[in-house]
């Protein structure tokens, strides 16, 4: 069926002023939607001009097609700049997502086994009682490697070695395999070695030269300099509203063990990173590869990677279908050492059910979430995969109030005008 085109635009009018003046702007949401999906297109439209979006791109594949790309807003946070196809925004820890996909595409080749130590591959890695764990326990966040002693900055993060280093000599916060918890710093970093190890090359360039630039990506782990005018940078809590945000209900156990210095909590999360919210310029040091947290790309990008990861795109897939229905098994459900509420995992990626990314009602989903509010997924059966990226943190900005994620929204609004049924949610 040939896509239809659309552009969607609202007027946003002001609260009168003291001087009786109203300020409207336009508010835009262009690309194409295929029939039926419109609605997905409306309410991406809504969300940005009720202001709950700066600017968004989201991308829908059904089959190995684009169903839906589309994107609107705007590119900063003055609302002056239009948000363009090519724009690009950091997507937080849905980065994980492409670093996994690295490694998936080692496995595939045979250069990597899942079930052989890290340390097979890097031996130094195998200090502290690290020489047994497997490459499965660490995409698993299985591994008891959650988090470092110290902080990580950039310029570790630029000079790679040090971090790798740091990992080394570090001490293992559970014995492997017995618990999980979120590796939300060192995931990235421990692919990185290994990937490099095995290739001589890091995650990121391993991602640009095998994936990104094979399957027609604009994704990165690493924003070459000469593609940084194309980034939307974030729009964002202050680190004061980033900590405020989690004094509900749902985030409390988490926020309690941030409190604790000398928690995995602490260290695996806010105190693993030495850039902070409130770190305008590191924020927007978008060359450096950090495979955790610091990626950029588009949601169309990420619906495309998704869905040649379960299947072909314009003839093509990233791995086997085998290895892909392997990978995506449940392998940890129940309470996160780290996070202190329910997560669920399996190779490389996340699972849906636990606070971190509600179900929706569809089982058999496999993706990544990111504190920048940004989603990707892939859905096997139905053949579909969906990517979103906004520039604007917004959950990350409610202080002591808990809305429904903008992505759950549109996750449901894809999944009504695909037609597909879902499950109650209790």
């Amino acid at each position: 069926m040939p896509s239809s085109c659309i552009r969607v635009r609202c007027l946003h009018i002001a609260h009168d002023t003291g001087y009786l003046l109203r300020v409207t702007f336009e508010i835009s949401v262009d690309g194409h939607c295929e029939p039926g999906f419109g609605p997905v297109a409306d309410l991406l439209a809504g969300f940005i001009d009720s202001g709950r979006e700066v600017g968004a791109s989201l991308g829908v594949y059904r089959a190995g097609r684009p169903v839906v790309e589309i994107w609107g807003g705007h590119a900063d946070r003055a609302r002056t700049r239009p948000w363009e196809r090519d724009t690009m925004t950091p997507i937080a820890s849905t980065s994980k997502a492409l670093a996994t996909s690295a490694v998936l595409h080692l496995v595939d080749r045979g250069e990597i086994d899942l079930e052989r130590p890290v340390a097979d591959y890097w031996p130094e890695f195998g200090q502290q009682g690290k020489v047994e764990i497997p490459v499965h326990l660490v995409l698993a966040h299985r591994s008891g490697l959650a988090a470092l002693d110290g902080s990580v900055s950039n310029d570790d993060a630029a000079e790679l070695d040090e971090v790798l280093h740091r990992l080394e000599r570090q001490r293992l916060w559970w014995r492997p395999g017995t618990r999980h918890g979120y590796h939300a710093v060192t995931y990235g970093y421990i692919l990185s070695g290994l990937v490099r190890a095995v290739t001589g090359r890091t995650v990121g360039r391993y991602f640009a030269d095998e994936i990104a630039t094979a399957h027609g990506l604009d994704l990165y782990l690493g924003v070459p300099a000469d593609q940084h005018h194309r980034v939307a940078p974030m729009v964002g809590p202050s680190q004061s509203q980033a900590f405020r945000s989690l004094l509900n209900p749902t985030w409390l156990p988490y926020a309690l063990g941030v409190l604790d210095r000398r928690s995995v909590s602490y260290h695996a999360t806010f105190g693993g990173s030495a850039a902070g919210f409130d770190d305008h310029e590191e924020l927007v040091r978008y060359d450096v590869e950090d495979a955790s947290a610091g990626g950029v790309g588009s949601g169309i990008a990420l619906a495309r990677l998704f869905a040649a990861l379960i299947g072909p795109v314009d003839g093509r897939r990233i791995v086997s279908a085998g290895l892909m229905n392997a990978a995506r098994q449940p392998q940890a459900s129940g309470r996160d050492e780290v996070l202190r509420m329910r997560t669920d995992w399996c190779l490389g990626f996340q699972l849906p059910g636990g606070p971190m990314w509600p179900s929706v009602g569809v089982p058999g989903l496999f993706g990544h979430t990111g504190a920048s509010g940004s989603l990707a997924f892939a859905d096997p059966e139905h053949e579909l995969s969906f990517g979103y990226t906004p520039n604007y943190w917004g959950e990350l900005s409610a202080v002591g109030r808990r809305s429904r994620f903008r992505s759950t929204e549109l996750t449901e609004a894809v999944y009504a005008a695909a037609g597909i049924r879902r499950w109650a949610e209790r």
